[in-house]
């Protein structure tokens, strides 16, 4: 049996409603349908009427999440029959999730807050436009019918017949507008990019088109979902976007930061290592956005400490996954990235992971601090001067080992020509 506070059957939608009494035409509201200026006519209609379009963007994150939470529901619930009550209700319940976090609840229990906009419907009565603003108004007069009368009879207006990827301009178009509504979450927005992408095939210059993005942005916004995506996986929290909610500034450095290791292997321990300063940004040492750019600086310091303490063969991965990151080309030198990222990875690992990249990373920062300091070449040579007295002292023993004593003295005396060099057009 259809449940009234979610909309009517089919055969009593919209259409016979617009010529019989509960819709009444109060007015026209103007805009934007298939590049024309279209005036529509406004219905005031019972709040019961329209149904919640499931194919929301602002919903597409909060849905995978609802469906990994409910793991013995089918990955079709959404999409299957959009008609379906405990569908629609499921509905209910996430859109609430974000008209809370967007403060419309507290607005409009306000009851001098009323309804300024129409909600936008398809010609089958699915909201386009309004669903969380919807299902606010629905949980203020549900609960307390007699302090929210004038939410019992909403305006709507309905759009002419307009194909799915028309649907999708008109939503993108509308929901750019600053007012009340509240933006996208960034791992929501990437969510709804890639689901337009695979269901109508839009290309990246044409995402970028209808979201007001640039193609670089829209690269971006792909690259730090499959990281994240990434990051819960390993973590067993797959689609637990929530979780990730908070970090779009670290994962945003962490994009920018792979891009500048030069081999697959390099990438993947970088977001291996960065993944356990993720898991508790305020363990990082510094803030996490600073923090994870410094991991790819310092890389080869990291993954010298991390191999010392985490003894792995090298591997070479499959060429075909080198070439299509574009990294190492098949037939190189075996590199312990691979296998290091994969140790480091395990849970049982990450608090040691993360207490040895804060170390190199707390370290190369005093290290810069006294490079900066004008008495650092002194400095410099003083300790060097210490520990070549130290060895002089204690170090030429019966007992020293001396292979390669004499690689590094020939290294002591060709820098310490180099800096007599300087010091002599300096002093000139």
């Amino acid at each position: 049996m259809t449940n009234p506070r979610f909309g009517f059957p089919f055969e009593m939608r919209l259409k016979e409603l617009a010529s019989s009494k509960p819709a009444v035409p109060t007015a026209t509201f103007a805009m934007e349908v298939k590049g024309e200026k279209m005036e529509l006519v406004k219905f005031k209609v019972p709040i019961e009427l329209p149904k919640y379009r499931l194919a929301n963007g602002r919903t597409a994150s909060l849905q995978e999440q609802w469906l990994a939470d409910h793991s013995g529901q089918e990955s079709t619930y959404f999409e299957s029959d959009p008609e379906l009550d405990v569908v629609q209700e499921t509905q209910h319940e996430l859109l609430l999730k974000l008209v809370k976090e967007a403060g419309l609840l507290a607005f409009f229990k306000d009851k001098t807050n009323k309804q300024v906009e129409p909600i936008i419907l398809d010609e089958n009565g699915f909201v386009v436009n309004g669903n969380r603003r919807l299902s606010c108004w629905r949980s203020l007069y549900y609960n307390e019918p007699g302090d929210y009368p004038h939410f019992s009879h909403i305006d709507v207006v309905v759009l002419p017949h307009c194909d799915d990827k028309e649907i999708d301009k008109i939503e993108a178009n509308l929901q750019i507008k600053k007012d009340i509504r509240a933006g996208y979450s960034w791992e929501a927005r990437a969510i709804m990019m890639q689901h337009r992408q695979k269901l109508h095939g839009f290309t990246d210059p044409e995402l970028a088109d209808l979201y007001g993005m640039t193609k670089a942005e829209v690269e971006q916004a792909r690259s730090m979902l499959e990281m994240a995506d990434a990051y819960l996986k390993s973590r067993g929290r797959q689609h637990q976007w929530s979780d990730v909610q908070a970090a779009e500034e670290a994962f945003k450095q962490l994009y920018k930061a792979a891009r500048k290791s030069t081999s697959v292997g390099e990438q993947t321990l970088l977001k291996n290592t960065a993944f356990t300063l993720i898991d508790q940004p305020g363990k990082a040492g510094e803030r996490l956005y600073s923090a994870i750019p410094k991991i790819q600086e310092h890389l080869a310091k990291v993954k010298t400490k991390l191999a010392a303490a985490f003894p792995v063969s090298p591997t070479t991965p499959d060429p075909l996954t080198q070439e299509l990151f574009g990294g190492d080309v098949p037939g190189s030198v075996p590199d312990v990235s691979f296998a290091l990222a994969a140790e480091i990875v395990k849970p049982e690992n990450s608090d040691k992971v993360r207490e040895l990249v804060v170390d190199v990373i707390e370290t190369e920062n005093e290290l810069q601090k006294e490079r900066n300091n004008a008495g650092y070449l002194l400095k410099q040579l003083t300790d060097a001067n210490t520990k070549l007295q130290a060895a002089v002292s204690d170090g030429m023993r019966d007992d020293s080992t001396t292979a390669g004593a004499e690689e590094q003295i020939k290294s002591i005396e060709a820098a310490l020509q180099i800096i007599r060099n300087w010091l002599a057009v300096r002093n000139a």
